[in-house]
């Protein structure tokens, strides 16, 4: 056979193989996109410092003084959140305080946390994310699991990984 029929064959081959391999991984993207993360699974991922995922917790930022008697810890982000989360009520810049807008990347692998793991304020970021997984039972299944909490206002992240200057 002609060495250039054989070669365009072979490219004609590559090109398809490349195709559906796209294909699939967008599949697998889209089935992730549906399945929510575990309790145990987020936990995993917290504990294992190679893995580069954040945490948006989506409920108010803080408790209206209105509320504040019949609130509980868990219905609002200073009350109680995930160690290491950031603020992003309702996914709306205006919400959110200007130091955890700064941190927020949607190109990151993300968790989103809601109050009960509200689908329909799933959806509404999930457009902001690409990569986006909803928490299975929100803050309330995590609370009642007795995972880890802080409470109290966003700090952003310390500059810096470690290891001092010279």
């Amino acid at each position: 056979m002609n060495p250039k029929i054989e070669r365009a064959i072979y490219i004609g081959i590559i090109v398809v193989l490349a195709g559906f391999l796209l294909s699939l991984g967008k599949q697998q993207l889209e089935l992730k996109k549906k399945l929510p993360v575990t309790l145990e699974e987020l936990y995993n991922m917290l504990s294992n410092p190679k893995l580069n995922i954040q945490i948006v917790d989506v409920r108010p930022y803080e408790v209206d003084e209105e509320e504040e008697d019949e609130a509980e810890e868990i219905d609002y982000y200073t009350g109680a959140h995930i160690p290491g989360s950031i603020p992003f009520p309702d996914c709306d810049e205006s919400k959110t305080p200007e130091d955890a807008l700064k941190q927020i990347n949607p190109y990151l692998p993300t968790i989103i946390v809601s109050k009960d793991g509200d689908p329909e304020i799933f959806k509404k970021c999930a457009q902001k994310f690409p990569f986006a997984r909803n928490l299975a039972g929100g803050l309330e299944a995590w609370d009642e699991e007795g995972y880890p909490e802080e409470e109290g206002e966003y700090e952003p992240p310390s500059a810096g990984g470690g290891g001092g200057c010279l």
